[in-house]
């Protein structure tokens, strides 16, 4: 039933002839190309009916795939697809694709009859009638799972695909339609002497003959002259008939006398009694695969000379740095570890090479470097930048110091992948011991040039308090003096005017006392508690007669107690609260209020943060000054107002002084007719 399905579907008509022997002679021919397509081993060649059921089966097939004919003639061809090729439709895929273009390729996993994959490489043609119908499907299948293996592991980038057709086993006409429609291999028949007995298209198309101008032709045709010299082609043959199966690869030759490099197999074929009556030979064009392995061939062998010049060129620069005494040149891998060693490296830091290479070069730094991690951080800067420079102190190997400039380079293999460090070392301990005793030198002469500019401006400062604030008391002095001279003077007013003078004369004499002790005295050394609302008292009597005259009112909260020089809180008060009576409106009675509170220094400034300070504000309503002017005025002999004012131009700067010499310091808020603001912060006891 199954002969008779066979021929239903796929025997091409058969012709009545009057000639018997010419049915014969197909009959014969017939039962070769069969004999030929079921002896065929290398290759599994199938036939499909249209629903892609087998129908044949040969000796390939049954290698490769481990069935035998009675077990899988009749079952669908998808057997052989592992389930997610199923899933995804592929076995039907191939089917539209061979149908719709005539032929279908693909490569990949295979199943075995015991589960096992091996990797396919499967050509799915079409099989026409005479009316050009499609009456099934030839699929051929080798098995290249070592090949597979062989570019899974050696990354070859080439494919070997090498595809015969089977003869239909029912007629030679149908067999060699099958092989005749196959393009991409050259599949020909041989007697066993040689000569060409079929010849298919992919033949024809490869090598330029057609089936006509060739056949009874001897196959030594493809080979050049050297080679049939040679006797390469007879070999050939002799080769396949001693192993059954021979697959050679060289250079063959076209009709138009070019040459293309083919990967042929031969393969013997017998009649029924085993006797040896001819060969198929399979033949594909390698050219393009040849020409890249003689060109990546080529590339190797020029790769390998620029590798053995640049090998040499590395072992004369090793030389040279290995050789180098004056810089200590190190290579690093990526962890810091050290890969090389060099003779300046040795004398720098005492370690020969065999005691070093390994290890980290953390070895050469300090413990304190090392805590704070400077040594990742070089290596991680010069991974990101390029480049680490530095210096510091490092360690030899007998623990001294020396002072280095290193220079650490990051270092990259032609992807541009961090492979490593080099790090230069150079000994620069001498230069820094002489930039040190300059750098003392300096110091030392900064400090006595400070010291010299400091002794100056307390003896300036003692000029101009000594010039400034006795000129209040000797004011009050002439005046109660004059008034006792004034006629009609009882004795009661000129007693308490010869008190005042003699209050007043003290006052001198206190003030060249303190400003005595004060030129002897540091201010850390000279600071006392200062009630300030005893300092205000004072002060108020100073100026009672400027403060009568001016009708001024002064206005205080309670005042701390702060730690400080007696006599210089007592200029500081009268200095500034002279000053707003000094610089009063005309025609506005003067009022100061003088106010203290305690402030958190981050308040004032980011670098006062954590501290506390008393803060004394002296408010006034006088004429004001403009806000650019809020730093000049602190400044010796500036004034803002006309030269013809009272002012001296060095009480402010005075107060800046004080401020200063108690740790603390001093700012001014003003608009020009709005009074002014001066506040003193002192450090909270």
């Amino acid at each position: 039933m199954k002969k008779d399905l066979l021929d239903k579907k796929f025997l091409i008509p058969q012709f009545e002839s009057d000639n018997g022997s010419s049915d014969q002679a197909l009959s014969l021919s017939e039962e070769h190309f069969q004999k030929m397509i079921s002896e065929v081993e290398d290759y599994a060649i199938i036939l499909l009916d249209l629903e892609g059921q087998i129908m044949s089966w040969n000796k390939g097939a049954e290698r490769i795939k481990g069935y035998n004919s009675k077990e899988i003639i009749g079952k669908s061809f998808k057997l052989f697809y592992p389930k997610e090729d199923k899933e995804n439709g592929l076995p039907d895929t191939l089917i539209m694709a061979a149908r719709e273009n005539g032929k279908a390729i693909h490569e990949g996993w295979r199943l075995r009859k015991n589960g096992t994959r091996f990797w396919g490489n499967v050509t799915l043609t079409a099989i026409h009638n005479d009316e050009g119908s499609i009456t099934g499907y030839l699929k051929v299948t080798r098995d290249l799972t070592e090949r597979k293996t062989a570019e899974d592991k050696n990354h070859n980038y080439t494919e070997e695909l090498q595809q015969k057709n089977e003869a239909l086993r029912k007629s030679e006409e149908r067999y060699h339609r099958m092989i005749s429609e196959v393009k991409d291999y050259a599949i020909i028949l041989l007697d066993k002497d040689g000569l060409i007995l079929d010849w298919n298209k992919g033949a024809a198309q490869l090598k330029g003959y057609k089936a006509e101008e060739i056949i009874g032709k001897s196959f030594r045709l493809f080979y050049s002259l050297q080679d049939r010299a040679a006797r390469v082609p007879e070999e050939f043959l002799e080769d396949a008939r001693k192993h059954g199966s021979v697959s050679k690869e060289g250079w063959r030759v076209r009709k138009d006398g070019t040459s293309f490099w083919g990967s042929i197999t031969l393969t013997v074929l017998h009649d029924e009694n085993g006797e040896l009556f001819g060969y198929s030979k399979v033949t594909k064009d390698l050219t393009p695969k040849k020409v890249a392995e003689d060109e990546l061939s080529n590339y190797m062998e020029e790769l390998k000379q620029r590798n053995e010049a640049l090998r040499r060129s590395e072992e004369r620069y090793h030389k040279m740095i290995s050789e180098v005494q004056d810089y200590a040149i190190l290579l690093l891998n990526k962890e810091g570890i050290v890969q090389n060693w060099n003779v300046g490296a040795e004398i720098l830091k005492g370690y020969a090479y065999s005691e070093i290479v390994g290890h980290s070069f953390e070895k050469f730094y300090l413990q304190e470097d090392i805590d704070r991690g400077l040594p990742k951080k070089l290596l991680l800067e010069a991974e990101v930048t390029g480049k680490a420079s530095t210096e510091g102190w490092r360690l030899r190997k007998d623990g001294t110091r020396f002072w280095a400039s290193v220079v650490i380079t990051g270092l990259h293999n032609e992807a541009g992948e961090l492979i490593g460090f080099s790090k230069v070392t150079r000994d620069l301990t001498e230069r820094k011991s002489a930039e040190d005793k300059a750098k003392a030198y300096a110091e030392e002469l900064e400090i006595k040039n400070k010291t010299l500019q400091t002794l100056n401006d307390e003896l300036s400062s003692f000029a101009y308090i000594v010039s400034h604030d006795l000129k209040e008391p000797i004011r009050k002095i002439r005046i109660f003096a004059t008034r006792q001279k004034e006629p009609n003077r009882s004795a009661d007013q000129i007693l308490e005017y010869s008190e005042k003078i003699e209050q007043s004369a003290a006052k001198m004499q206190k003030l060249m006392d303190d400003l005595l002790a004060y030129s002897e005295l540091s201010s850390e050394n000279s600071l006392r508690h200062v009630d300030l609302n005893q300092i205000l008292l004072s002060v108020k009597a100073d100026l009672e007669v400027l403060i009568s005259e001016k009708e001024a009112s002064i206005f205080s909260n309670e005042l701390p107690v702060i730690k400080g020089i007696h006599y210089q809180m007592q200029q500081l008060f009268l200095n500034l609260i002279s000053n707003s009576l000094k610089f009063s409106k005309p025609n506005e009675k003067p009022e100061i209020r003088i106010v203290s509170n305690e402030v958190d220094g981050s308040t004032l400034s980011e670098e006062l943060e954590n501290k506390s300070y008393i803060e004394i504000s002296f408010i006034d309503n006088g004429i004001g000054f403009s806000p650019e002017h809020s730093k000049k005025i602190f400044e010796v002999f500036q004034r803002l107002q006309p030269k013809d004012s009272t002012g001296s131009g060095i009480g402010l700067a005075i107060v800046k002084k004080i401020a200063s010499n108690h740790a603390g310091f001093v700012t001014v808020e003003s608009e020009l007719g709005k009074g002014a603001t001066f506040k003193i912060y002192f450090p909270k006891l």
